[in-house]
């Protein structure tokens, strides 16, 4: 009994939202004919795609993150499965609104092979929810946990770590400024698949100032969120300080960890408490590389978290080294699996 009365509330929860999704539609209808309004809100429409709630279907929650919720859902309109990221923000001021269309408007312009894709966004009271590409396989962390489904060879390993690089020199080569990611880490790789091997996209980029509303609003409330300068164990030294701010070098700092976690496929720092991370990082002590690490990808972890920022490749030459020292060929192992599967 008591589920089939959350299961109503939940149903009615989720009508009154679209009833008010349809009335927020025809309320900008109305808006948007009369002169003093019509130029803000039709520069608003140009800069990206609305797309209302009503159009919108979640139907599973996929992740949830420190400021939104995932779902893979249905675009009514368009017969098309999406990624629903539904932000946790209330009203946004008109300052916080004005910043969130930047930040869209300038991730909706992003067309890269590795990049995702942002279809649109729904901007309504008190929902606010990106539409993007969604990725079957889900994450590469969730990818790089289960090894008895993705046995990665090296060749395959490579070529992820190649596609991830890609995607983040596109975001640091941008102009007028460079975009810096300032949260990399596996959980944001997303990952498909087609007949080549695994596509590999950048996510979660792009959303600075939103994030902080976010905290703001959470702190406004009584509750507790602290501003992170990105995830812990993926922190470049120079960002403990919190003078520093987030720098391209940063952002191939966490690359140097997500490499580590492909060339491993461990979780960073598991089982720490965040005090021993921050001060081992800022003592320059590093995740253990393993022995049967190949020496080239060893050596690309090892130059991407280098202690000192100037003393990180960028993504440029850090495509060069993948370019030069990737290999179609098996190791030893792997060539020995191979060998064993003809026998018999």
């Amino acid at each position: 009994m008591a589920t089939n009365q959350l299961d109503l509330v939940g149903h009615l929860s989720d009508l009154k939202l679209r009833v008010d999704s349809y009335r927020f539609e025809l309320q900008q209808t109305i808006e948007a004919r009369r002169p003093a309004t019509t130029q803000t809100i039709n520069e608003e429409r140009t800069r990206f795609r609305h797309i209302p709630l009503h159009d919108l279907i979640p139907e599973e929650l996929v992740g949830q993150g420190s400021f939104a919720d995932v779902y893979r859902g249905q675009w009514l309109s368009q017969h098309h499965q999406v990624a629903i990221k539904v932000i946790r923000v209330g009203q946004l001021s008109d300052e916080a609104k004005k910043n969130f269309i930047q930040e869209i408007s300038t991730m909706h312009q992003m067309r890269f092979d590795n990049i995702i894709t942002i279809f649109g966004a729904c901007m309504e009271p008190n929902y606010h929810a990106l539409v993007i590409e969604y990725m079957a396989l889900g994450s590469l962390a969730s990818l790089l946990q289960k090894s008895d489904i993705y046995p990665l060879s090296w060749s395959e390993r490579w070529s992820i770590a190649l596609q991830m690089v890609k995607g983040i020199n596109y975001l640091h080569l941008s102009t007028p400024h460079p975009i810096i990611h300032r949260d990399i880490k596996s959980p944001n790789f997303l990952v498909g698949q087609s007949l080549k091997g695994f596509i590999i996209k950048v996510g979660d980029f792009g959303l600075a100032k939103i994030r902080q509303e976010t905290v703001r609003q959470t702190n406004a409330a009584g509750g507790s969120a602290l501003l992170t300068i990105g995830t812990l164990q993926w922190t470049a030294p120079e960002l403990f300080k919190f003078s520093e701010k987030h720098t391209t070098a940063s952002d191939v700092y966490a690359l140097g960890v997500v490499f580590w976690e492909l060339a491993t496929r461990c979780i960073p720092y598991e089982h720490n408490d965040d005090a021993v991370i921050s001060v081992g990082v800022m003592a320059q002590q590093r995740l253990d590389i393993p022995v049967d690490v190949p020496p080239d990808f060893a050596s690309l972890i090892q130059k991407s978290w280098s202690h000192e920022p100037t003393q990180r490749p960028s993504c440029e030459e850090l495509i060069l080294h993948i370019l030069v020292h990737e290999s179609p060929r098996l190791t030893t192992s792997e060539l020995e699996s191979k060998d064993d599967k003809k026998k018999t």
